[in-house]
């Protein structure tokens, strides 16, 4: 064990380089890969790109900057103190922008945003240029296409018609792929589109041929009139800026009006792709069409859905009524209609968050939970979120004044599946259920707590007032808040569980709520190549290992491949965890989460459509709010791969998209080009960014977008 942080006395004001002596703790060692992360993704650097900070050094920066929110000078040296604490031993770690910006001039902080897309072309290229510049600072961004009307529609101004939702995703695609985020990751996005809209058979397919909007998650909002179309069999009308849609569908997989294969049996056929319509035998189909032009078959299109999700692990599904039920803001702030890229936040237009996550694992001694360590650690951690919102800088004006308006902060968990391992409990049983109802229900009281005291002393969000009875309800009566405890929260939420790709690498942890991927594996990213071995897999085998040694790492590692079937049962891993377990879990734990959860809900490869069907329908009924898929093998390359697959089947080298919510690249059959005219029609835009200019040129050809360039 080593020790961090030289002891000094408290007093007025916060020594630079130190923490109080009676917080005096020991410290464990990271381990050679978590070492290589925070040299790698968060140590400042010098002139030729060294790092320079190690983990105790970034602790001091980071925790030095958001401590400035505290006014008090006393207040500040113990805030300082006790949350430098907890850092250095890796018992929470904010996220990304946090550990990267803060202390830097203008430093942004926060992980996720979500940004409207108005319906012109002057507003679809500012939504870009803000994209940029979010992306440039860390951030991610999501936004919903549905406020754009589709491919086809008239254009009053220039008399033209407009491309659709689908051809405008390209141009921000385009500008994220050429915007690496300060340097660390790269742009991460969430497309959305709603149901209701009429180029929803566009956008299920807009990813199909796995080479196009590579720098997008895409997800479809389902309501509830959609469900109960889709269980009763029933056609749907999609719409647009409120009226019924009167014109063909254009279905992207067949390439031309949408209609109905109704097979002798009464079912439909579902194409997952182009390429599936086009080798299906239909002999036996009738051909259905529309009742209506404008209307679709809400099975047939749920199906598509299902399909393309069961081939390529997209598009993801938001229950957006579900979401909008637990939308405290209504009176004043209207529906929420998208997410950040991963999922875990539900925010309204120009909103966003900042994360951090407690790793519970850390918190269990050997027999039992520590629960009055853990919440101590719950309520430091709120109150360091709350500082990051006023330490932090936001983009754009807009953005800035919603965040100060709302204040929202997001405190997760990670080392669930670890917090398991310890407690001898089978990760997915009904167990684990109930364990993490029991810890995300005291996380998510505990942390509301805290807020309300925050708000007493330092002032509530400016938002509650016109939604104080919505607050009223939900903290008494749904979170069980004493009635003595006066209603003055000073944020509108607090809690939300991110997937912690990176942060649970320095932690040494599992990832979120996500179980253990692997006891021993092999990580590919843009770090290279390194060996990972469970710790709790080579104890539990009567194996030491040391974590700082890369010898050592990889010998334990084999023989934990070799002595995997002696592992105690308990032991089970991602893909021996069937899916319906997976999303058991995400509900339980949704429901004690204020925003939403990051979670994958993994398949094994011979999943059928029926199962992904279920799965869908069971994450409605338990009340998810949003649910994604993966079939293993589904994409052909991975960044994790096990010691046995490596092996087996080895991968070519790609890019870290863990903590980004990004599929890896699956190279895929491509469709066939379009052909290039000799000419085009199209125009160049110049965007003001970080002290020059991008020229982003569209080039179309009188109905659809062919290329988009950009330049620097």
């Amino acid at each position: 064990m080593s020790k961090i942080l030289e002891p000094v006395s408290t007093g007025e004001t916060v020594q630079k380089n130190g923490t109080a002596a009676s917080l005096r703790r020991e410290f464990a060692p990271l381990g050679l890969n978590a070492q290589k992360v925070v040299s790698k993704r968060y140590s400042m650097k010098d002139e030729n790109g060294e790092p320079i900070e190690s983990w105790q050094d970034i602790v001091r920066r980071v925790v030095g900057h958001v401590s400035k929110a505290e006014s008090d000078p006393s207040e500040r040296a113990y805030f300082y103190n006790e949350m430098s604490a907890v850092m250095l031993a890796r018992e929470f770690i904010p996220n990304t922008p946090c550990l990267v910006n803060a202390g830097k001039p203008k430093g942004q902080l926060a992980a996720c945003f979500v940004l409207n897309v108005p319906d012109s072309i002057e507003g679809i290229m500012e939504h870009a240029q803000n994209v940029a510049i979010i992306h440039q600072t860390g951030g991610g961004t999501g936004m919903t296409y549905e406020f754009l009307r589709p491919a086809g529609s008239m254009v009053n101004s220039t008399r033209g018609v407009a491309s659709g939702p689908v051809s405008f995703m390209n141009i921000v695609n385009q500008t994220t792929e050429v915007v690496k985020q300060g340097g660390v990751r790269r742009g991460a996005n969430m497309g959305i589109l709603a149901v209701t809209h009429p180029d929803i058979l566009r956008f299920i397919h807009a990813k199909n041929d796995q080479t196009s909007l590579t720098n997008f998650n895409i997800s479809v909002t389902v309501t509830d009139l959609f469900m109960d179309a889709v269980d009763s069999g029933t056609w749907f009308q999609t719409e647009f800026n409120g009226e019924p849609w009167q014109q063909a569908i254009h279905d992207a997989a067949t390439g031309s009006d949408y209609v109905v294969y109704r097979r002798p049996d009464g079912s439909t056929a579902t194409f997952a792709d182009k390429l599936a319509f086009e080798t299906a035998d239909l002999s036996d189909c009738t051909v259905e069409e529309p009742p209506i032009p404008g209307m679709v078959l809400a099975s047939d299109i749920w199906n598509r859905i299902i399909a393309s999700a069961h081939k390529y692990a997209e598009p993801g599904i938001i229950f957006i009524d579900e979401v909008n039920r637990h939308n405290h803001m209504m009176s004043s702030m209207g529906p929420i209609f998208a997410c950040n890229p991963c999922g875990e936040q539900q925010l309204h237009f120009n909103n966003s968050c900042n994360l951090g996550s407690i790793d519970v694992a850390k918190f269990f001694d050997g027999e039992e939970i520590e629960w009055d360590r853990l919440a101590r650690a719950v309520h430091l951690c709120t109150r360091f979120l709350d500082n990051v919102v006023d330490a932090g800088h936001f983009p754009l004006a807009e953005i800035d004044d919603v965040v100060k308006r709302t204040r929202p902060v997001g405190l997760g968990i990670m080392g669930f599946a670890d917090l398991c391992l310890k407690l001898g409990i089978t990760y997915g049983s009904d167990e684990s259920l109930e364990l993490i109802e029991r810890v995300m229900g005291f996380v998510r009281r505990e942390a509301w707590m805290e807020s309300l005291r925050l708000g007493e002393k330092k002032g509530t969000f400016p938002e509650l007032e016109p939604n104080r009875d919505a607050y009223a309800k939900f903290l008494y009566e749904d979170i069980g808040i004493p009635k003595d405890v006066k209603l003055t929260p000073r944020n509108y939420e607090v809690t939300t569980i991110a997937p912690t790709g990176t942060i649970s690498l320095v932690a040494e942890t599992s990832s979120g709520i996500e179980p253990n991927f692997s006891w021993a594996y092999v990580r590919q990213d843009t770090l290279g190549t390194r060996t990972y071995v469970h710790g709790l897999a080579a104890e539990a085998l009567g194996l030491e290992v040391d974590q700082t040694n890369e010898e050592s790492i990889k010998k334990a590692a084999e023989f934990v491949v070799e002595h995997e079937s002696e592992l105690p049962p308990h032991f089970i891993s991602a893909m021996n965890i069937e899916s319906i377990q997976h999303v058991k879990v995400l509900a339980a734990a949704q429901k004690h989460v204020d925003n939403s959860i990051s979670k994958t809900c993994n398949g094994a490869t011979n999943d059928t459509l029926e199962s992904v069907d279920e799965l869908y329908h069971l994450a409605r009924k338990l009340g998810c709010k949003a649910v994604s898929y993966y079939r293993d093998g589904s994409r052909e390359n991975q960044v994790l791969n096990t010691m046995k697959s490596k092996v087996q089947s080895p991968k070519s080298k790609v890019e870290d998209s863990t903590d980004l919510g990004l599929g890896t690249l699956d190279l895929g059959p491509v469709s066939a080009r379009v052909e290039r005219p000799r000419e085009l029609q199209g125009s160049t835009w110049r965007i003001p960014f970080e002290n020059q200019n991008l020229y982003v040129t569209v080039n179309h050809d009188g109905e659809r977008i062919l290329e988009v360039f950009v330049a620097g």
